[in-house]
């Protein structure tokens, strides 16, 4: 008995499948897969040959709609098969290109009641000091609050960001914690200061009882202790509250229309799944998030340096659950120039 054999295959973005269909009298056997597999085949046994014919046209008709194309079977490659590189609601799937084109390492942090030495990596406590080396102070000579160390030597190798050296951070002790929210010009002017010890040296530092502690005073730590901090490198995608996130990803959160859940919009529906896809915290780099909005313009290329979150368990609180974000550009990144990072942080 005769065959007719059509095959037919779709090779573009992440799809790479075939579909072959054979009509041998009264038998459809359909044959589908990953191109280069043997796939898995199905076999229908219709009345007469002529249904057959019938039921092979229209199947291959509705593959050849998906932009599936005659082909030889056997002369395109087999292609290894490309994971998702996160998991998505099935609403969010559309989307998947767009969201996956944002994903940036990020090196996320753990606060620790782990009391670090003066070299560690730690939220409060006593950071690094030369002897000799003055406390950070505002213009009136109040000094300032210890905020964070960060010891790149023993931390995870983000890319990008130093393997050694010390970074730290110091905020002012007013209502604000000595921000302006990146806007100049206000009554109450930024006091922060950000610290780069690229080489320290373990046998001159300073540990006394002179080291000033405002936590707990105008200050988002817990007063009387320091936290270490471990880090773990992942990726993630661009926060929903990015000054870039409509062009870039273009989900409308603002759709009227009906939804899965009688008491959400669509768009209400779909900002739910997205923030579902998305992690953010304390970390090194990465994208960061906000409670409020993104402080940046659309054409500030300025990226995230650190991110510190209010954390509920150990004591760490941005006003009313906030969250404080340090900005470097890039090019001062690269020269390791931490002389002009800007600081912002917002709450609920």
């Amino acid at each position: 008995m005769d065959s007719q054999v059509t095959y037919l295959e779709l090779s573009e973005g992440r799809e790479h499948k075939f579909y072959e269909v054979t009509v041998a009298g009264a038998v459809l056997t359909i044959r589908y897969g990953r191109i280069g597999t043997e796939g898995q085949s199905k076999t229908i046994t219709a009345a007469a040959p002529a249904e057959a014919t019938r039921e092979a046209t229209k199947k291959l008709a509705e593959k050849r709609r998906k932009g599936y194309a005659d082909a030889v079977p056997g002369q395109t490659a087999r292609k290894a098969v490309e994971k998702p590189r996160g998991r998505l609601h099935r609403t969010l799937e559309p989307y998947r290109a767009q969201i996956e084109a944002t994903l940036k390492p990020v090196m996320f942090l753990t606060l620790h009641d782990s009391q670090p030495g003066p070299m560690g990596s730690m939220v409060g406590g006593t950071p690094y000091r030369r002897q000799g080396e003055s406390w950070p102070a505002a213009p009136d000579g109040t000094p300032m609050t210890f905020l964070a160390q960060l010891n790149f030597a023993e931390l995870p190798k983000l890319l990008g960001f130093p393997t050694s050296g010390l970074l730290q951070f110091f905020i002012g002790t007013n209502d604000l914690y000595g921000c302006d929210f990146m806007r100049p010009g206000r009554a109450n002017p930024a006091v922060y200061e950000v610290r780069w010890i690229p080489q320290p040296v373990t046998d001159l530092f300073l540990l006394d009882d002179t080291t000033p502690d405002h936590a707990g005073e105008y200050s988002p730590l817990p007063a009387g202790r320091g936290m270490g901090i471990t880090g773990e490198l992942a990726e993630h995608p661009m926060s929903d509250r990015d000054r870039l996130f409509t062009q870039a990803i273009g989900i409308d959160f603002l759709d009227e229309g009906s939804s899965p859940d009688e008491d959400l919009s669509k768009g209400e529906w779909l900002e739910e799944r997205y923030d579902e896809a998305t992690l953010f915290g304390h970390q090194v780099g990465g994208h960061p998030t906000f409670t409020q909005e993104d402080p940046r313009l659309p054409d500030d290329p300025r990226v995230l340096l650190f991110q510190l979150d209010s954390d509920w368990q150990r004591g760490v609180m941005w006003g009313d659950s906030g969250i404080a974000n340090f900005f470097i550009h890039p090019d001062d990144l690269a020269r390791r120039d931490f002389s002009h990072v800007a600081y912002n942080w917002d709450c609920c």
